[in-house]
C-alpha cells in the first residue's frame, strides 16, 4: 500500500461524506491507498453512508468518543499500511490530485520530508458572508472558486476563497521556506504527509495534550530534531468552507498548558518564543486588539515577530 490517509473528524456528515466522496475520485490507483476515518464525536452518518452505498477504495472507520485529536490520530496510525501517512480534517474538500501530489512529492525526494500543502478558507459569494467576515479581507484579494460541484458545494451558487495566513507568513522569504526558522509552525496536521518510517522511528502524537494546535507543533519540532526535512508543497491544496474560531478562556488555558508541558519536556530556549502566539490565543488580547486596531492580524504580527527574533 503506498498511502494511508487518516481522518479524524467530528463535524457534521454532510461535509465528512462530501470529503470521502473527493477522496474516492482521485487520479491515484484506488487499489494503492486507503482511508482510515476516525469518529471523535458521536455522529456516525459517514460510516452509515458508507454501509449503503459501499466504497471503491478501502475504507475503515473506527470510533474514539472520549479520546482527544492525537488519540484518533494515533488509532489511525494502528491501522494504517501506507509507506505515505497523510492527514486530513474531516470537514475539507479536496482536488482530484490531492493524494498524487502527496506521493509524488515524497518519491521525488532523496531524504525523509514531511510535506505540508495549504487550506484556502472557502465562502459563500454573499453581500452577508463579506461583511460578517471582512476583516479576513483586508488585502481585498478574493479568488472565485471555478465549478464548485466538482467539490461537493452547489453548482447554483458562487464561492470564493482567500489564500492560506500561511502563505502571507512564507512572504517575507520570497517564499524559500529554507529560510523558516520555526517551521513546525507550518505543520498543522491537516493536508500533511510524513513517511510512516518516520512514524515508526520517532512515534506519533502526544496524547496528553488537550484542545490543537501544541499536538502539531511538536509532532513537527520532533520531526525536525530528528532530521526530517519539512517542506512546503505547493502542488497540493485543499479547501474548507469557513467556520468561525472559537477563542474562548478554555481553549486559552488548553493551548497554554499544552506550551507548558512542551517547554518543559525539551528545555530548550529555541521554543520559549512560541509565548509570542499568547496574544493569538487570550480572548481578552484579541478582544482589546479588536477594539483598538480592527482589522490587524494577530496571528501574522505574532509569527513575524517570533521569525525576527530567531535571525
Amino acid at each position: 500500500m503506498k498511502c494511508s490517509i487518516i481522518i479524524p473528524y467530528s463535524s457534521r456528515s454532510d461535509r465528512t461524506v462530501r470529503l470521502f466522496e473527493s477522496l474516492e475520485n482521485q487520479d491515484f490507483d484506488e487499489s494503492e491507498y486507503e482511508l482510515i476515518f476516525v469518529n471523535r464525536g458521536g455522529n456516525n452518518g459517514l460510516e452509515r453512508y458508507i454501509n449503503e452505498h459501499g466504497a471503491k477504495v478501502s475504507t475503515v472507520c473506527l470510533s474514539s468518543p472520549d479520546g482527544g485529536v492525537g488519540q484518533a490520530k494515533n488509532l489511525g496510525l494502528q491501522r494504517a499500511s501506507g509507506e505515505l501517512i497523510i492527514f486530513l480534517n474531516g470537514d475539507e474538500m479536496v482536488p482530484q490530485y490531492f493524494v498524487s501530489g502527496h506521493y509524488n512529492g515524497y518519491k521525488k525526494s532523496d531524504k525523509p520530508v514531511m510535506q505540508f500543502g495549504l487550506t484556502k478558507q472557502v465562502f459563500e459569494g454573499s453581500d452577508r458572508s463579506y461583511y460578517d467576515n471582512r476583516e479576513l479581507f483586508r488585502n481585498g484579494i478574493r479568488y472565485w472558486l471555478t465549478e464548485p460541484e466538482r467539490y461537493g458545494l452547489d453548482k447554483q451558487k458562487n464561492y470564493y476563497y482567500i489564500k492560506d495566513i500561511r502563505l502571507e507568513m512564507l512572504e517575507p522569504y520570497s517564499y524559500d521556506f529554507d529560510k523558516v526558522k520555526y517551521k513546525m509552525i507550518f505543520t498543522k496536521t491537516s493536508n500533511l504527509s510524513v513517511p510512516m518510517e518516520c512514524i515508526k522511528r520517532f512515534g506519533g502524537f502526544e496524547e496528553n495534550y488537550k484542545g490543537e494546535e501544541i499536538d502539531d507543533w511538536e509532532f513537527g519540532y520532533r520531526m525536525m530534531k530528528n532530521n526530517v526535512d519539512i517542506v512546503y508543497n505547493p502542488r497540493v491544496e485543499v479547501f474548507r468552507l469557513y467556520e468561525k474560531e472559537r477563542y474562548d478562556s478554555k481553549r486559552f488555558s488548553e493551548w497554554k498548558n499544552n506550551l507548558d508541558s512542551m517547554l518543559k519536556k525539551y528545555n530548550d530556549s529555541f521554543l520559549n518564543k512560541l509565548s509570542a502566539f499568547t496574544s493569538v490565543f487570550d480572548p481578552e488580547s484579541r478582544e482589546r486588539c479588536g477594539k483598538s486596531e480592527p482589522g490587524r492580524n494577530i496571528w501574522l504580527d505574532a509569527y513575524k515577530d517570533l521569525e525576527l527574533n530567531a535571525r
